[in-house]
């Protein structure tokens, strides 16, 4: 629970300012200041009940205050100042400086703490230790029985009695197998656990903004403005990082990531008004800077993924795993951009208006491999953007119509990667690699995701019913052609219909409804399932086994070109409705209540995944006077996911 108390005191800006010494200078100046105390008491989660701090995260109190200072020289000359501290966490500074309405100048402060949430990950326990250990423990257990917590890594089935005998490993069986009606079938392994590394970190970002620009008018040609601005970000703090190792279980963890990056944007412009044309370009150049270390992690030894019997031939399918130690994850690169922007607006009459923009933008980001796992071609991926964008209103007496139009082209660097492959141990394969040649390396040309072309269209009708009521109607398409043909070409479909109207004194109603239907969401095709359907035998210790899948004995060879099923939690289909409703009796008094369900659904090849979410509120504003404002809010959120999916016979 948060607690928050303020005791403020307002004083007059007179009782600061030497009054005398302004008006004989010809200054006029007005202004206030408030100056007080915030207290802040938590008594559960406070990322959970402060998630952007407006004062201090911790139990305590601190001072605060409020500036608002105006000054006028009566000659062209005004100084505006405004601050707003609230510890140096949550501070806002800006002064404006005005001179003769030729040069503008401006500054700006501000600064903001962000508390993130610690995810426990402590909800991933999707399945059970496999071969005879003790889930929490991992303590070897006798196999006496199988629980919801022990699951054996082989059982033995004997075909004449229907017994089942547990074993953590297939020799279990070489002592009591027949080999007559006997046969051995593997389970599910433990293929979903998490563990948080770092269980007492508190994670937050507090984040510092410095702005300052200029805007020049020049007496000699007063119909353009030039302007350049200046302006810096810094993040810095911890966050959380959650990794997962590779072809082995899917071991979650989570750790801290420090976290210190600085953006900063350097901004020239120039804007022209030459009768009903107005012309707008910018130049933007921006750096960002990563001064914070990498996380490592150590990932789990690679699992063979599910042959009944021993067979270590899927080793030599993997770059890395525990043997190379800790490795660096969740790397954020260096990057620069430049940006040009060109607008054009023309002013018709009868309310007409034209609108154009051409932007074009060039990212030049640092990658690095790493060597003896994997190297890469270039140190630099250079991604160019190109967008062409055109907009058109206007009105026919009750009727505003808007047409609008937006083109974009992303072109990024493709990226060949060689991988140096692990050596398969003793097994069928042993000493070679995943690469026919058995030199340890195997190359990729990997095709950028992010090249593409976006095409957005759309247009959008408001027509006026009656004095209070309002019609607005809209229909938009968008297609999005990737050229990675692997996930191909999006195309969406959106139909809105807003209702706004005052049907009584008091009482004001706004209704909306929204519909996409989209093709081709973005998805992982043939990402799961592998159907059981192969039933030859192989014998070991005397006793035969089922292979689990795949049309070979080396399963992990086919496995992955036998899945069927895709993947994906996006939507093919979204319903979206909006209810809002205010009631003002009085001008001192309002009640606002709102409403908002969302469902989307995806019906995929071998399952649906659905998500629907409820959203209802209620606001009261109270002002019994023009100096005391009350407000009191109410919001709750209902989400719930549901997709159908089974985990067969696959561990790794």
């Amino acid at each position: 629970m948060l607690k928050t108390s303020k005791i403020l005191l307002a004083l007059s800006i007179a009782l600061l300012l030497p009054t005398a010494v302004l008006a004989d200078s010809g200054v006029v100046s007005s202004g206030k200041v408030e100056l007080g105390v915030t207290g802040v008491g938590i008594d559960d989660d406070k990322a959970r009940v402060s998630e952007y701090t407006d004062s201090r995260s911790e139990d305590g109190v601190n001072a605060n205050g409020e500036l608002d200072l105006n000054l006028d020289n009566g000659d062209g000359m005004t100084l505006d100042l405004a601050a707003d501290i609230n510890g140096g966490r949550d501070a806002k500074v800006e002064a404006v400086l005005d001179l003769h309405r030729a040069v503008k100048v401006n500054l700006d402060y501000t600064a903001l703490r962000h508390q993130l949430d610690h995810d426990q990950l402590n909800y991933l326990d999707a399945a059970v230790v496999r071969g005879g250990m003790n889930k929490t423990t991992h303590e070897p257990v006798a196999l006496t029985a199988v629980t919801p917590d022990l699951v054996p890594a082989f059982v033995l089935v004997d075909g004449a009695t229907n017994t089942v005998i547990y074993g953590s490993d297939t020799g279990d069986f070489s002592s009591v197998a027949d080999g007559v009606d006997d046969y051995v079938v593997q389970t599910g392994g433990a293929s979903l656990y998490g563990e948080d590394l770092t269980p007492g970190d508190e994670f937050a970002i507090t984040w510092r903004e410095w702005k300052a620009g200029t805007e020049l008018t020049i007496p000699s040609v007063p119909n353009l403005t030039f302007d350049v601005s200046f302006r810096k970000e810094h993040r810095e703090g911890t966050e959380q990082s959650i990794t997962s190792s590779k072809c082995a279980s899917c071991h979650i963890t989570g750790e801290s990531r420090e976290v210190d990056e600085t953006t900063e944007d350097l901004k020239a412009g120039v804007t022209g008004k030459f009768g009903l044309l107005t012309l707008r370009y910018e130049f933007t150049d921006r750096k960002f800077d990563n001064n914070a270390s990498d996380p490592s992690v150590n990932y789990d030894p690679v699992i063979k993924p599910g042959q009944p019997f021993d067979n270590k031939t899927f080793d030599n399918r993997m770059t890395y795993d525990y043997d190379d130690g800790s490795l660096n994850a969740d790397t954020t690169p260096e990057s620069e951009k430049q940006t040009h922007l060109l607008k054009a607006r023309v002013d018709l009459a009868n309310d007409t208006t034209l609108l154009g923009s051409y932007v074009n933008s060039e990212v030049e980001s640092d990658k690095s491999d790493e060597p003896g796992i994997f190297t890469i071609n270039r140190s630099t991926l250079v991604t160019n953007y190109d967008g062409y964008g055109l907009k058109a209103t206007t009105r026919f007496g009750k009727l505003k119509l808007s047409a609008y139009g937006k083109l974009e082209e992303v072109e990024s660097d493709n990226v060949d990667v060689e991988f140096q492959t692990i050596t398969a141990p003793a097994s069928p394969a042993a000493g070679a690699t995943f690469d026919a040649t058995n030199t340890g390396l195997y190359s990729s040309a990997n095709e950028s995701m992010i090249s593409r072309d976006v095409l957005n269209a759309g247009v959008d009708v408001m027509y006026r019913l009656a004095k209070r009521s309002t019609l607005r109607l809209g229909y938009e398409y968008e297609s999005e052609d990737r050229e990675d043909e692997h996930f191909g070409e999006t195309e969406t479909n959106t139909f809105k219909a807003k209702l706004s109207m005052r049907p009584v004194k008091g009482i004001s109603v706004r209704a909306g409804y929204t519909y996409q239907d989209i093709d081709n969401p973005f998805a992982n095709p043939e990402a799961a399932l592998v159907e059981v359907g192969d039933s030859r035998l192989q014998a070991k210790f005397g006793v035969p086994g089922y292979i689990v899948g795949g049309n070979s004995d080396l399963y992990g060879t086919q496995f992955y070109d036998d899945r069927e099923a895709d993947l994906s939690n996006q939507p093919d289909s979204v319903h979206e409705a909006k209810l809002a409703t205010t009631w003002a009796p009085s001008p001192h008094f309002s009640a606002t209540l709102t409403y908002r369900y969302k469902g989307e659904e995806n019906d995929l090849n071998r399952s649906t995944w659905e998500q629907n979410t409820h959203s209802p509120g209620l606001s009261m504003w109270y002002a019994p006077n023009q100096k005391l404002a009350i407000t009191a809010a109410y919001n709750y959120f209902d989400q719930r996911s549901e997709t159908a999916f089974c985990q067969g016979f696959y561990d790794g």
